[in-house]
């Protein structure tokens, strides 16, 4: 990557580049999940979210499903910036496929460790995109590593905004420990883009903006 490249300073992209496919959806289903939550409570947790007695009765869907069940406002807001910002810059490197690729992955595994706690420890009933949200974080995080992008006063590389908004994470998930599953997603995420990397689906580099400035595109 070329010095300019590292300096790069990233504004805002435009709408058009936010609401990409996969992030368009994934922005509705929560909206559609954190309605449901409240209007058809018992119906939601009892098959949209995830638990263990529900899985192991033969509702395996959950795994996919709870990650839209989402019933904290603040949560959900955290989930929409972050679907908004990092999702659909990974959407645009990878496409729509490789987005949803990674965010069944994070999904089913963060949904896989959250039973074990719950079948280990004591029976929870688990919900939110939070999982997915950290994912998302840390591919960002990887994939724009060393572009720079406008934080409060400063600016920051990629990979430090992701370090710094995970470390926040782990900080809150202190005062309720079974939530750390979901900060997890930031670990699957890192060794999922790793993998693809050895498989050969390294990104392609940044291309340098006509103008010289402005939102990075990617190829």
């Amino acid at each position: 990557m070329s010095d300019f490249q590292q300096r790069l300073q990233v504004e805002l992209p435009a709408p058009s580049k936010l609401f990409t496919c996969a992030v368009v959806f994934s922005l509705a289903f929560l909206i559609i999940g954190f309605a449901l939550l409240h209007y058809a409570p018992q119906f939601t947790t009892n098959n949209l979210a995830l638990s263990t007695q529900g899985v192991f009765s033969g509702k395996v869907w959950q795994l996919v499903t709870y990650p839209f069940v989402e019933g904290c406002t603040w949560n959900l807001i955290f989930g929409f910036w972050v679907l908004l910002f990092a999702g659909s810059a990974v959407e645009r490197q990878w496409r729509t496929r490789g987005y949803v690729a990674l965010w069944l992955v994070v999904s089913i595994v963060c949904g896989l460790a959250w039973l074990l706690v719950s079948a280990l420890w004591r029976p929870y009933v688990g919900g939110g995109v939070s999982a997915c949200s950290y994912g998302l974080i840390a591919a960002f995080g990887m994939l724009y590593r060393r572009v720079r992008f406008y934080a409060l006063f400063c600016t920051v590389e990629g990979q430090y905004l992701a370090m710094i908004m995970i470390g926040m994470g782990i900080v809150l998930s202190i005062a309720q420990p079974v939530t750390l599953v979901w900060v997890g997603g930031a670990l699957v995420a890192y060794l999922y883009v790793h993998a693809r990397w050895r498989l050969g689906s390294r990104p392609r580099a940044f291309r340098e903006p006509k103008g010289g400035g402005g939102f990075v595109d990617i190829d």
